[in-house]
């Protein structure tokens, strides 16, 4: 929180505040955002650079509005419940944020109950699957910002070559023998049901995602799935990826930097803290991830959502926080760490601007250009439903995949 807001708190009614003391008789209207946390802090300053470096150039072009930034890894934006987290910072109470960003497999329930308003969204901007990712009834909902997939890292180029599970897990076996081949989290009730649908749409290329949601689970799906699922076990019923030895902190990826496992799945983020674990390794190759009987990238979008109570000078102020966010100045701050000391390395995060792969840095970028290659042709994840089937979906895995 920036020493403004201790002086003039965010509201929700956006209404005029001032310290008599101040020489400026203009009162500047308090606009409050919460930002997505689960970003790395490259600056290892728990984001306190990168919100003051977004107030302040965005305070630069409007000079009218105080702008609060909050990086908060304490507040749940998936919490749905009423009464929860989201609920209060949608609400109209004095916690109450103008701006949440949130993921999009939350956005058809944060709509369904009234707490967020539609927007404008200019087209063609945004990646495709971003667009389709806010879009509810023909109506946007949200203000894409980024991207995020399954990838696989590895440090053979035979990866390349992988087009399913079978030839993934072959490669990563064959990369470096008697080593795990493959080390990742699937220890999460959102984690291992959206690994499901990633694998639902490998093998279903050409069909809508959303039906993979419902049960009973798809044979050929968890066929395949199961093949990348058993490459992390080196021994009969040990299996890291699922009993959350690898589920906190950086495990998985200090495994991988290590050389301990031939290849790790996850998010392109994760490449930030594996070369924290090793500085002086190699770019690793990148690809997505096949975990089905083909290779079809789904994609989760995270997005800018504005309270349903922010109305009149309040969405305006509000609209022009979302516009300045999805520029793609905005989006290389962030996804080169440009609010840390210089040399500090880029935070690898998917953007939803297609210009922004088009320009400098990124357009000389070797792991953003291969991240474009790999966002081409993504479908996004489902914005509905996927919250409340995602228990149950979670529960069958676990007794389909024998654990």
């Amino acid at each position: 929180m920036s020493w403004k807001a201790l002086i003039c708190p965010a509201v929700l009614v956006l209404s005029a505040c001032s310290d008599s003391t101040d020489p400026d008789p203009t009162p500047r209207r308090p606009l409050k955002a919460v930002l997505f946390p689960y970003i790395p802090d490259s600056a290892g300053d728990s984001f306190a650079s990168l919100e003051q470096r977004l107030e302040a150039d965005f305070e630069q072009a409007h000079p009218d509005i105080d702008l609060d930034v909050v990086f908060d890894l304490n507040q749940d934006v998936y919490d749905l419940d009423d009464g929860g987290k989201l609920n209060r910072l949608l609400g109209a109470q004095a916690e109450a944020a103008q701006v949440v960003e949130v993921d999009t497999l939350v956005l058809g329930s944060l709509a369904a109950k009234g707490w967020i308003q539609p927007v404008t969204l200019e087209p063609g901007v945004m990646h495709p699957a971003a667009e389709e990712a806010v879009r509810i009834d023909g109506a946007n909902y949200g203000v894409p910002t980024y991207l995020c997939t399954y990838v696989v890292y590895s440090r053979t180029s035979a990866v390349r070559s992988a087009t399913d599970s079978t030839s993934l897990v072959r490669i990563l076996r064959e990369a470096a023998p008697g080593k795990r081949p493959l080390a990742t989290n699937f220890d999460s009730s959102w984690t291992l049901p959206s690994t499901y649908l990633d694998a639902w749409l490998d093998t279903h290329p050409g069909d809508a995602l959303a039906s993979a949601i419902s049960l009973p689970l798809d044979p050929p799906t968890v066929s395949a799935l199961s093949e990348v699922v058993d490459s992390c076990s080196l021994e009969a019923g040990v299996n890291p990826c699922l009993d959350g030895s690898y589920a906190d902190n950086t495990v998985a990826e200090e495994a991988f930097a290590k050389e301990q496992a031939n290849g790790f799945m996850g998010y392109t983020e994760r490449l930030f803290y594996i070369l924290q674990a090793q500085p002086t390794m190699p770019l690793p190759e990148v690809v997505s991830v096949p975990l089905g009987a083909g290779s079809a990238p789904a994609v989760f979008v995270d997005a800018l959502v504005v309270n349903a109570n922010c109305t009149g000078t309040c969405a305006e102020d509000a609209r022009a926080f979302t516009s300045f966010m999805q520029t793609p100045e905005t989006r290389s701050l962030i996804a080169f760490s440009k609010d840390a000391p210089q040399g500090t390395r880029p935070r690898y995060l998917l953007q939803a601007n297609r210009a922004f792969y088009q320009q400098e840095p990124a357009r000389s970028d070797p792991m953003y250009q291969q991240y474009a290659d790999i966002l081409s042709g993504a479908r996004p994840y489902p914005n509905q439903r996927f919250p409340e089937n995602r228990k149950a979906l979670r529960a069958a895995l676990l007794e389909a995949l024998g654990d």
